[in-house]
């Protein structure tokens, strides 16, 4: 017998011993012409079978399978065998150490121990491709996984029936679709991903019309769906978004979301006139955390899951793999955890563009331009110190391959336009850049048309040029809806996990330390106003963690780095409305000389390394002749070539003497020949001279 058969018998022996025992509780009060059933669901367990204490905030704190299993039995006591334990989706994916370092094969075996039923797929179920979900997981998991708006699924079905009181309840599961862009296309290549409700609806209507069903249960891995977007549909259990929507009412259709990673799970009891089949909600809510921290029940053969995975993955987690000098973080909104945010740059998401760079470099003879990471790629924090193999992989779990390919300047300043997703659940999804791209944007613009400066190496991005890209299999694919990196050459790969490929990274002399914001946001009027103060509002100034910035400057420069004005400001740190990328804002007021030249840039630099360039125009009376001049103490800037530390004044005085001179010289070898006509051109000079 093989390993998986033998722990198939032994988790199916289990689920068994659990069932027996919950058949010798009395059902709920159910007669002759009502039928009592109860409904458990949780969403984006995501692997998080251990428990795992936040001794900063205990009761953010990850209750664990047992825990999970301890409450909902609670629940399902008085309903006996008349009560089902169901899963809105991405049961597995985006896991802890212990569960991903085994493919998450530990939580399969955790839920088929829990008693789970039937599942929706998630997004995450297909972390590494259709094919390993039809061929390894669902043939390890002892419930039913369900697509209905993905039939081609091998594997799936679109729903499932399940007698419960002598009703029979029909559980139709489905998915966002959006999936192309949430996981790598390839891996999901030829599946049709149709609208979740849409499809719902349709398949609710004719299980309700035929009979087939006396309820209807949709379980669907997306969020922000309204009751009234459902139709013969009597309860709802969304995922995805790791929200949780407690109801509203008691009135069908019923809409609950139970959280993410074993905290919350919701929980709705029917009663169904068996002779019409109305259904009523006897009660609706969302159990939360606290509840199932505070059930304590032991379930051996739960628990002897865990230690195993948990034994297997310590040998190679606790391996140090690397050292840093500082931390590097993700992003947050007020109040809340880190990562909470991925419409803001972070310090994390940057490096490990950086190293995705790097390490296309280092492992090949392609030297990149850019470097690129997915702000929903990074699941951890990395703390300063001693860094171990887990450390590392917790940081970026999903398993993704390194690669490269080309694209166009246009197509890359197209990718940066992407990053803000209307109607989104996330409105924007931050884009993690290496140390050598920045860019400006104006927030209020038009979709498509925010983006008003690039730079590569400190020079304007060109659109019609070439260049080399980095980043993961997933980014680079067009996952997170980036479809702009899918342009160009195809993609190569070289082999390399990117967790392993950031491991490198960390061991390298290269320099490790937060940089300054890749991206600013800059909203002024335009041209700019020679010969008056101008207001220039500026956002994106700061990251949402453990950043040191506190004053903003901008300086106005000319096309040779020449200082014509310069202002400064406090930043305030506020972190800005939730999702979008505005932390830390500032308001400058610039005083632009007079015979400022008509074509200058701004340099906006902080005290925290930010140093970012966009081209302006000027007006007024003395732009666009290009004379434009400014105060001696500016001399000096780093992007003075040798020798040009003069002013432009100064160098048009020497310019005329200069000129005069060589005149003066030619006059005296023309006397030679004309001693008249030398004569006559000395007076036309001395009439020109002060």
């Amino acid at each position: 017998m093989s390993i998986r058969s033998l722990r198939a018998t032994i988790a199916a022996a289990t689920i068994s011993t659990l069932s027996f025992t919950a058949l010798t509780v009395p059902v709920a009060s159910a007669d002759e012409t009502t039928a009592k059933i109860s409904i458990s669901n949780i969403t984006d367990f995501h692997g998080r079978f251990k428990y795992k204490e936040d001794s900063r905030k205990p009761e953010n704190s990850v209750p664990g399978a047992e825990r999970l299993k301890c409450a909902i039995d609670k629940e399902a006591e008085p309903f006996g065998n008349a009560h089902i334990f169901t899963s809105s989706g991405d049961n597995i994916g985006a896991s802890p150490f212990e569960a991903m370092l085994l493919d998450d094969a530990p939580t399969i075996d955790v839920l088929n121990t829990m008693g789970l039923k039937v599942s929706a797929v998630g997004n995450h179920e297909f972390d590494k491709g259709a094919a390993d979900l039809s061929d390894r997981v669902i043939p390890d998991a002892q419930f039913s996984y369900l697509a209905a708006n993905a039939e081609t699924v091998k594997g799936t079905k679109p729903y499932t029936i399940e007698e419960l009181d002598g009703v029979k309840v029909a559980f139709i599961g489905t998915v966002t679709a959006d999936m192309p862009n949430l996981v790598s296309p390839d891996g999901i290549a030829g599946i049709t991903w149709n609208d979740p409700v849409e499809t719902t609806n349709a398949v609710a209507k004719e299980l309700k019309e035929s009979g087939e069903a006396d309820v209807v249960v949709a379980l669907v891995h997306a969020g922000d769906i309204t009751p009234d977007k459902f139709q013969n549909v009597d309860v709802a259990f969304l995922g995805h978004t790791h929200a949780y929507v407690n109801p509203t009412g008691t009135d069908t259709p019923v809409v609950l979301q139970a959280g993410q990673y074993s905290q919350g799970f919701a929980n709705v009891d029917l009663s169904i006139d068996r002779a019409t089949k109305k259904v009523t909600v006897d009660e609706a809510k969302v159990v939360d955390n606290a509840t199932i921290l505070a059930c304590d029940k032991k379930y051996p053969e739960i628990a002897a899951s865990v230690d195993k995975a948990v034994e297997q993955a310590k040998i190679e987690g606790e391996k140090q793999v690397a050292t840093i000098d500082q931390a590097f973080t993700r992003g947050k909104n007020e109040g809340a955890d880190s990562g909470s945010n991925r419409g803001v740059e972070s310090s994390l998401n940057n490096l490990l563009a950086e190293a995705a760079k790097w390490s296309i470099a280092a492992n090949s003879n392609v030297t990149p331009d850019i470097g690129v990471m997915n702000a929903g790629g990074v699941r951890d924090d990395l703390p300063a110190g001693d860094i171990t193999y887990q450390q590392a992989f917790s940081v970026q779990p999903f398993g993704n391959e390194n690669s490269y390919k080309t694209i166009k300047g246009a197509d890359f300043k197209e990718a940066l336009e992407q990053q803000w997703k209307p109607g989104a659940d996330r409105p924007r999804l931050a884009l993690g850049l290496s140390n050598n791209v920045s860019y400006t944007y104006n927030p209020d613009a038009e979709q498509g048309n925010r983006i008003t400066s690039v730079n590569i190496d400190g020079k304007p991005l060109d659109p019609e040029k070439d260049y080399i890209i980095a980043g993961s299999t997933f980014l680079l694919g067009g996952g997170d809806g980036f479809d702009a990196f899918t342009k160009g050459s195809p993609m190569t790969n070289i082999g390399l996990v990117d967790v392993d490929a950031f491991i490198q990274y960390l061991k390298s002399d290269e320099k490790k330390a937060p940089r300054g914001q890749s991206a600013v946001g800059v909203q002024m009027d335009e041209p700019l106003k020679a010969g008056e103060e101008n207001t220039i509002d500026l956002s994106s100034l700061i990251y949402t963690q453990d950043d040191t910035a506190t004053t903003v400057t901008v300086a106005l420069e000319d096309a040779n780095g020449t200082k014509l004005a310069e202002a400064s400001s406090t930043i305030d740190p506020a972190l800005g409305e939730k999702g979008l990328g505005e932390a830390g804002k500032a308001t400058i007021k610039l005083a632009v000389p007079a015979n400022a030249p008509a074509d200058a840039r701004l340099r906006i630099t902080t005290d925290a390394k930010t140093d970012v360039f966009l081209p302006v125009k000027t007006t007024g009376t003395g732009a666009g002749d290009g004379t434009g001049t400014g105060d001696d103490s500016s001399h000096g800037s780093s992007h003075d070539s040798p020798g040009e530390g003069s002013s432009p004044a100064a160098k048009g005085v020497l310019g005329f003497f200069g000129v005069l001179a060589a005149i003066v010289a030619l006059i005296g070898g023309l006397a030679f020949f004309n001693p008249q006509f030398a004569d006559e051109i000395q007076k036309q000079i001395k009439a020109l001279l002060p």
